[in-house]
């Protein structure tokens, strides 16, 4: 399943997500958006890193990785990633029932 998403969740800035999803594991994903983070070189490795990452543990695998690589971010959270990326998968799944 493809995922398009952009949404601006509670204490967040604006999120954009392109995600590839098989099997309820990212195979693909993009997160770009108003956010910042610091250093913004390492923010690639975060994404590439989250490949394979169930679904359910996206929140805690991006918070994860942010400190793993020594980052810090402004606008964005695990919880407010998922938070976008989970209402765009409910999105597809009901418009898949119709």
């Amino acid at each position: 399943m493809r995922i398009e998403a952009a949404g601006k969740p509670q204490g967040c800035k604006l999120i954009r997500v392109s995600a590839e999803i098989r099997d309820d594991r990212i195979v693909y994903i993009s997160i770009r958006g108003d956010f910042f983070a610091c250093p913004e070189e390492r923010f690639d490795a975060v994404e590439e890193a989250l490949v394979g990452t169930p679904v359910s543990t996206l929140a805690e695998s991006f918070d994860s990785l942010i400190t793993l690589n020594n980052m810090e971010t402004f606008g964005i959270s695990g919880a407010g990633l998922a938070e976008v990326f989970n209402e765009a998968l409910t999105a597809g799944a009901q418009g898949a029932g119709h």
